[in-house]
C-alpha cells in the first residue's frame, strides 16, 4: 500500500460489514433465511407480523428470531415487539437476499407481507368507519361485534397511526414487485386514516403510486372501479395542503375513469368532491349544483345495484353539504331545515353516524351564529368536540376546537378560547401540521399578558 493512503479495510463501514457477516454466519440455515426475508420491505420498524409473513413462519418462531438476531446486534429493538435495522445491517440484508433468494423467493415474501398487512388495515379501517362504502375483496365478510365497545373505532384508528409508515412502505414494495391489485387495495384500506390524521405527503405518495396500480390492474382485467376510487382519494390529499389546481385535475380524471366503467356510486363520490373543493374556493353557488349533481347521480342506482346500500348515508352527507352551502349564501331557514334533515337521515342509519352527526352539529353552529343564537351555536360545539373526541378524529377535533375557540373570543372569553387553542396545537403537533401548528401558536402567543 503507498505511504499516506488510506487502509480501506480499516474504515468503520468495512469494520462494520465484516461484524455483520460474521453475526450472519452464526445464524442456522432458518434464522438466515428469516433475516434475509426482513429487507424485503423497508420497513421503518419491523413488527412480528410483518416479520413472520414475510418469512413464511409462525408469529411464535418470527419472535424467537428475532430476539436472536438482536442479540447478535443485526437488528435492535424500537418498543414492544418492534425492532429496527441499522441502515447499513438493511443494506446487508438486502443484498443477500438478492444473492442467495433472487426476484422469485423476494417477491413471494413480499406478497405474504402484503397481504397480512392488507387484512390488518383493512380490519382496522372498518372498524374505524363501519358504514362509508369501499372497493376490494378484503373488506367481504367484515363485521362488527353485536355488543361492540364504544371507543373500539378509535383504538383502531390508533392501531392505523402506530403501523401507518410500514403500510406506505408496503405499498412502495408491493408495486415495484407489480402486486398493483394489493397496491390500491392498501391505499383503499388508508382512507380512514388519511380523512381522520391527515398524514398529507405520505397520503399523496402512496395514492399516486395507487394510481398508477389501479391502472395497471384495469389493464390485466381487475376491478376498473379502483381507478376513478384512486383518483378522488388523492385529490382529498391535495387539497388537505392547498394544492387546488391538482386536485381538480384528480377530481376530472376521477370522474372520467368512473363513467368510463358506468360506476354510478364513484361517478357521484367524484362530483360530490368537486363541490367540496368549489366550497373551499368558496365558490358556494357551484358547490351547491354539485351536491345536488351528487344526488341525482346517486338516485340512478337502482335496488340491489352496485352501490344501492350506501345511497341513504351518501344522501344524508349531500345533504349535510348542501345545507353547509346554504349557509355561506345566507340561505339560513332552508340551511337550518337542511342540515336538521341530515342529522335526523344519520341518526337513522344502523348504529348512527357518530362522526357525520358531530360535523353536522358544527355547521349548525355556524348558522346558529350567524342567526344570533350563540348559545346553541355554543351547545353545537360542544357536541362537535366530544363526537370528534370519541372517534379519534385528529383533524375534525382541531377544526371543531378552533371554531369554538372563535366562539369564545367573540364573547370574552379568554381563559376558554386559549384553553382550546392549546388543545388544537396538540392535534396539529401529533399529525404533523406544521404549518397549522404555527398559526395557532402565533395566536396563543398574541393573547398572552
Amino acid at each position: 500500500m503507498p505511504q499516506g493512503s488510506p487502509d480501506v479495510t480499516q474504515t468503520p463501514a468495512h469494520l462494520a460489514r465484516l461484524d455483520q457477516d460474521v453475526s450472519y454466519r452464526r445464524l442456522t440455515p432458518a434464522g438466515a433465511a428469516f433475516y434475509r426475508a426482513l429487507a424485503v420491505c423497508a420497513w421503518p420498524t419491523v413488527t412480528v407480523r410483518c416479520a413472520a409473513h414475510a418469512a413464511g413462519v409462525g408469529e411464535g418462531e418470527a419472535r424467537v428470531f428475532l430476539e436472536q438476531l438482536a442479540r447478535l446486534r443485526l437488528i435492535e429493538k424500537a418498543g414492544q415487539e418492534r425492532y429496527r435495522f441499522r441502515p447499513p445491517a438493511r443494506t446487508h440484508a438486502h443484498e443477500r437476499a438478492v444473492s442467495e433468494d433472487g426476484h422469485d423467493r423476494m417477491a413471494a415474501a413480499v406478497h405474504r407481507a402484503a397481504v397480512a398487512q392488507l387484512h390488518f388495515a383493512a380490519g382496522a379501517d372498518f372498524r374505524v368507519m363501519p358504514l362509508r362504502w369501499r372497493l376490494g375483496p378484503a373488506y367481504q365478510g367484515l363485521t362488527l361485534p353485536e355488543h361492540r365497545d364504544l371507543a373500539d373505532g378509535k383504538r383502531a384508528l390508533a392501531e392505523l397511526r402506530r403501523e401507518r409508515e410500514n403500510l406506505a412502505a408496503t405499498i412502495r414494495a408491493a408495486f415495484r414487485y407489480g402486486f398493483y391489485d394489493l397496491v390500491w387495495q392498501l391505499c383503499e384500506a388508508m382512507w380512514g386514516l388519511h380523512l381522520l390524521l391527515g398524514f398529507h405527503t405520505q397520503w399523496i405518495d402512496t395514492h399516486l403510486l395507487g394510481v398508477e396500480a389501479a391502472r395497471r390492474s384495469a389493464a390485466r382485467g381487475g376491478d376498473r372501479r379502483a381507478l376513478g376510487r384512486m383518483w378522488a382519494q388523492l385529490a382529498f390529499g391535495y387539497m388537505g395542503i392547498g394544492n387546488m389546481t391538482d386536485a381538480d385535475d384528480a377530481l376530472k380524471q376521477a370522474r372520467a375513469a368512473d363513467r368510463a366503467c358506468g360506476h354510478h356510486r364513484g361517478e357521484a363520490t367524484a362530483v360530490e368532491a368537486v363541490g367540496l373543493l368549489r366550497h373551499r374556493q368558496r365558490r358556494f353557488a357551484e358547490a351547491q349544483q354539485c351536491f345536488e349533481e351528487a344526488k341525482e347521480i346517486l338516485g340512478r342506482i337502482g335496488p340491489g345495484e352496485d352501490g344501492w346500500d350506501d345511497v341513504p348515508r351518501a344522501t344524508a352527507l349531500l345533504e349535510h353539504h348542501i345545507g353547509r352551502a346554504e349557509t355561506e349564501q345566507r340561505h339560513l331557514p332552508a340551511a337550518v331545515a337542511r342540515l336538521n334533515g341530515a342529522l335526523a337521515r344519520l341518526r337513522e342509519l344502523p348504529g348512527g353516524d357518530p362522526y357525520n352527526e358531530g360535523r353536522v352539529h358544527m355547521s349548525l353552529s355556524g348558522v346558529h351564529l350567524a342567526e344570533g343564537d350563540p348559545e346553541r351555536a355554543r351547545a353545537c360545539l360542544d357536541r362537535a368536540v366530544e363526537a370528534m373526541t370519541e372517534a379519534g378524529a385528529g383533524l375534525q377535533l382541531a377544526d371543531a376546537l378552533m371554531a369554538r375557540a372563535e366562539y369564545h373570543c367573540l364573547h370574552g372569553h379568554r381563559a376558554q378560547q386559549a384553553q382550546d387553542l392549546r388543545a388544537a396545537a396538540a392535534c396539529f403537533e401529533e399529525n404533523g401540521d406544521r404549518a397549522a401548528l404555527a398559526w395557532v401558536r402565533a395566536r396563543l402567543a398574541e393573547g398572552e399578558p
